[in-house]
This record gives structure tokens, C-alpha cells and sequence, in this order.
């Protein structure tokens, strides 16, 4: 080597990236955590909803929609469907009412070490679908409709002996 060529340095080992694939297979990411502890928690509220709850305010059909965890993990907002409509409001009441005993009873069920503050809200999504599948069934038989009375149209003018 000469003294004016610049030597060439050979590169960094580099190491191996977190969030590689390990020996029991890939590792998880930063967002495992809110999607386990939300899936946990809506088990165990689903579960205690399905053995029932002493308050005469949640009756019906409950079931749990979706659970949303805040990003620190504090808040997990419960949406929840409620059959029939008439008793959603009233159910909604009576979810909030207990909140409380909800999240103990979650705490017991789960390994959670901090169970989020649960807050229940509403969630007409089903509802809205099954509208919405209903308006495009219903233009779906217009259709059918209006292109049974054209063919039926066609059919007469095409055989002009058949009047009179």
C-alpha cells in the first residue's frame, strides 16, 4: 500500500435486527401487546356477559363487537351490539353501571398484571349493514322486476299475428 491511497476499512459485523425470526419462530412486534391484552379482555367480558349479570337493565342479547385499547393501555373502549334495538340504551346504562365489577372480574379471569378502565359504547355497524343489505336487496328485485315486465314487453310485439 501506499501512503496516498486511503485505506480501505473492512465493513461493521453488523448485528442481528430485533424483530427478527428467532428459533421458536418470528418475534413479535411493539403491537402484539395491544391486540393480545383487547383479545383477552373481550373473552373474559364475553364470557361473564354469557353467564349473565344481575342488573335487570342488561337484558337482550349482548354481544361484544370490537375492544379498542388506547395507546398507553389504560382505556379499552368495549363496543358492544345489543338485540333487540329497544333495550340497547337501557343495556348500555346498566354495561356502564358495572363497569367496575366487569374489570375485576376480568382481572381474575385474565393474566393481565394492569386491566384497563373499560368504557362501553354502542356499535350499530350490524345494524347499518344489514340496512344497507336490505336497500340492495330491494333494488336488486326492482331490477329483476322491471326487466321481467321488459322481456314480457319484447315477447308481445314480437309476434304481431298473435293480436286481434
Amino acid at each position: 500500500m501506499h501512503r496516498d491511497e486511503p485505506e480501505k476499512k473492512s465493513p461493521k459485523p453488523r448485528r442481528p435486527e430485533r424483530g427478527g425470526s428467532g428459533p421458536l419462530g418470528p418475534a413479535r412486534t411493539a403491537s402484539d401487546r395491544p391486540v393480545q391484552i383487547a383479545g383477552e379482555v373481550r373473552r373474559a367480558l364475553q364470557s361473564e356477559l354469557s353467564r349473565g349479570l344481575n342488573d335487570p337493565r342488561v337484558q337482550g342479547m349482548v354481544s361484544i363487537t370490537e375492544v379498542v385499547l388506547s395507546p398507553d393501555l389504560s382505556v379499552a373502549r368495549v363496543r358492544v351490539s345489543v338485540m333487540p334495538d329497544g333495550r340497547a340504551s337501557l343495556t348500555l346504562s346498566g354495561l356502564r353501571a358495572g363497569a367496575g365489577f366487569l374489570r375485576r372480574r376480568v382481572m381474575d379471569e385474565t393474566r393481565i398484571s394492569r386491566v384497563p378502565r373499560l368504557e362501553f359504547e354502542l356499535d350499530d355497524r350490524i345494524k347499518r349493514q344489514a340496512a344497507l343489505d336490505e336497500a340492495i336487496r330491494g333494488a336488486g328485485v326492482a331490477d329483476e322486476a322491471e326487466a321481467a315486465d321488459k322481456s314480457a314487453g319484447e315477447k308481445i310485439s314480437e309476434n304481431p299475428r298473435d293480436e286481434g
